[in-house]
């Protein structure tokens, strides 16, 4: 570029945001690689990266201050104790489960032949639809009475 009258917004705003990552150390994601690497190459062949003391306590107060934020008070006592609580409640829970008696699945009884030649009829010819409903009643009364042995209800 020739002259500083062909310079448009892109470019200045391209070259304050080049400015802006070459003084912080870091840069948006909107800035173009190639123009920070030879702008940071450029400016540590000058002075081989060294910073001016008044730029690094400037830069020490900045990351003392983002490390406070980063890190909140310590949590008030109520906070504790209602976390200490919940804590207690989780154990209880863990406790009740663990403890429950027998905890294994249960054996729900196979379908026997019946009622899967009826099912199968069934497709062939819907009049063998009673046969159907009667051994599906049949296997159902099994499932209840096995479900009712495990769980003792009703």
């Amino acid at each position: 570029m020739s002259d500083d009258d062909d310079i448009d917004a892109r470019e200045l705003r391209e070259a304050e945001a080049l400015a802006r990552a070459l003084e912080r150390g870091y840069a948006a994601d909107d800035l173009p690689d190639d123009a920070l690497q030879t702008a940071a190459l450029i400016r540590y062949s000058k002075d081989g990266g060294a910073l001016s003391e008044a730029r690094e306590d400037a830069l020490l107060e900045e990351v003392l201050a983002a490390a406070d934020r980063a890190h909140p008070a310590p949590a008030s006592r109520w906070r504790w104790l209602f976390g200490a609580l919940g804590l207690a409640a989780a154990a209880a829970l863990l406790l009740i489960l663990v403890r429950a008696p027998d905890s294994s699945p249960t054996a729900l009884p196979a379908p026997n032949a019946g009622l899967l030649e009826a099912e199968l009829a069934r497709l062939d010819d819907p009049s063998a639809e009673p046969r159907f409903d009667a051994e599906m009643r049949a296997y159902r009364g099994e499932v209840y009475a096995a479900l009712e042995r495990r769980y003792g209800r009703r």
